[in-house]
């Protein structure tokens, strides 16, 4: 395995010939119906007239993001809701609060039907609002900071198969779908170490139990090789806002989605393989796990950006001198979205937050997603946007075969950092993980008290799997850059400069190699 780096600084480079629709992806009614979510088609939908066709986006119907100061000044939202009123919708957002206070810079409003004036959409509302010519017209002020929503997905498993997993006898698949493996080799023992780096993943979470890996909570202060983080976790199910089963404990399940069906849901495991794969490479981390991705593969923006948010808070209160913070040195995604804007310049908050993690030396790895589409894709691409002076690096992620040539599913683009390994890999799955396919085969044994019996393919009790996606050629990306910085010596650092310069010296190392 190794990292190949692009040969050209990250950027964005416009393609006024692109498919409208290139790097949406492709999920069923179902589970757009679970998390209240709408594909924006541009020749289905309303737009606002003079101004550019937008482009495919996914987002949910009945929610838009609002800055804060908008919320909390009185005038300010009564000047919104006299705006919304008479095309048929109301807000209704006393119900919706940050997630983490001071620091979300946004609400969830809640939008709901008024009579039959209108149907309620999220878009078409703010397609009105830009088009008003009255007396309730919204300053260009406010109506910038009135938002969609976006629904991220996880970037694992095979595009244009709806959720579900390819045949795995099927040459013409894309990616390799999940399939359960043995593990023959013994996980890499851990030193005994006074500071370990300490990477947070944001994903769909870690079983609490698994032979690879030990899990504790952040409060208990043990040396796990993975600390969950129950209060965050209670927070974010305390202002869940969606049909969906709501985040509020941090380990994966349930282990099926709700259906008749009975199989394994498409993205249980996402987390746990991602935490092996780390746990593989650079076994002398401690991953700090944090639970915002569905088993479906889903996460809204307002929670991925709260919890970005929440890792930032933490790292400020370290270098504060707050012994009971949580602090960390990299920061792991592999779920993202594309943006409806034409010029691919996203707006919103999930930006900030980034950047804020990068201006506080963290370096952020992401998987540029699994849509075969040159489109860019948030929050990867944002290593092709300018940063601030003495910021981390952040670094967009694609897919290699294990031959090194790109794998036919990744994104790739110019704002494409470096690939790794994505396909054929093999990591932790959760051992019950037990789903309603069954073999092929299957015949009583004529001397043990046990069954003959083709390969199950979705009984993963070994507790490992073979897993294709950039979702996981990011934690390998991410664990030779910590291993780089392990190598520098330098574990300790007081202030955003000195963790940055750390995170620049390891990839500049890397590169040379």
């Amino acid at each position: 395995m190794r990292l190949v780096f692009a040969d050209h600084e990250p950027h964005l480079k416009p393609n006024p010939r692109r498919d409208h629709m290139s790097g949406v992806p492709e999920l069923s009614y179902s589970t757009l119906d679970r998390h209240g979510g709408r594909v924006l088609a541009p020749g289905q939908v309303m737009r606002t007239a003079g101004q550019s066709a937008p482009v495919g986006t996914i987002y949910r119907y009945d929610r838009l993001l609002v800055d804060e100061s908008v919320i909390h000044d009185s005038e300010t939202r009564e000047q919104l809701e006299k705006a919304i009123r008479p095309t048929g919708m109301l807000m209704e957002s006393q119900a919706a609060r940050s997630i983490v206070p001071g620091q979300g810079s946004y609400r969830v409003p809640v939008l709901s039907n008024h009579g039959d004036q209108a149907a309620v959409d999220a878009w078409s509302l703010l397609q009105r609002l830009r088009t008003m010519n009255d007396e309730t017209s919204l300053s260009g002020e406010i109506l910038d900071k009135v938002r969609l929503e976006h629904l991220m997905i996880c970037s694992k498993g095979n595009p244009g198969v709806s959720g579900g997993e390819p045949p795995v006898a099927d040459s013409r698949a894309f990616g390799l779908g999940r399939i359960p493996v043995d593990m023959v080799n013994p996980m890499p023992s851990r030193k005994q170490l006074d500071r370990r780096l300490r990477v947070a993943v944001l994903d769909t979470g870690v079983p609490n139990r698994h032979p690879a890996f030990d899990v504790s909570d952040r409060t208990e202060d043990e040396d796990t090789f993975v600390v969950v983080d129950h209060a965050f976790q209670a927070k974010l199910g305390e202002h869940s806002d969606s049909p969906a089963a709501p985040l509020d404990d941090p380990w994966e399940g349930p282990v099926h989605e709700p259906t008749l069906i009975g199989e394994v849901a498409s993205h249980y495991g996402h987390g746990t393989f991602m935490a092996g794969l780390l746990r593989q490479i650079s076994p002398d981390v401690q991953l700090y796990s944090l639970r915002v991705v569905h088993n479906d593969g889903l996460a809204y923006e307002h929670e991925v950006i709260a919890a970005l948010h929440h890792v930032a808070d933490q790292v400020e209160a370290v270098r504060r001198g707050d012994s009971e913070a949580f602090g960390v040195d990299m920061v792991v995604l592999a779920m993202g979205y594309v943006d409806e804007s034409p010029d691919d310049q996203p707006g919103g908050w999930i930006g900030e937050a980034v950047h804020r993690l990068a201006g506080l030396g963290i370096p952020v790895v992401a998987a540029a997603g699994n849509q075969s589409s040159d489109r860019p894709f948030y929050p990867a691409a944002f290593a092709a946007h300018s940063q601030v002076e003495n910021a981390a690096p952040v670094l967009s992620v694609g897919a290699l075969n294990p031959n090194r040539h790109i794998a036919m599913f990744s994104n790739e683009g110019p704002w494409v950092s470096c690939y790794a390994t994505g396909a054929g890999l093999v990591s932790t799955y959760p051992c019950e993980a037990k789903g309603s396919r069954m073999p092929d085969r299957r015949a009583k044994s004529s001397i043990l008290n046990r069954h003959r019996e083709s390969h199950d393919p979705d009984d993963f009790s070994s507790g490992f799997a073979v897993w294709s996606g950039t979702s996981f050629a990011a934690p390998l990306a991410a664990a030779f850059l910590l291993n780089a910085i392990t190598d520098l010596g330098v574990t300790e650092v007081d202030d955003a400069i000195q963790a940055s310069a750390r995170a620049h010296e390891a990839l500049k190392r890397l590169k040379s190699r």
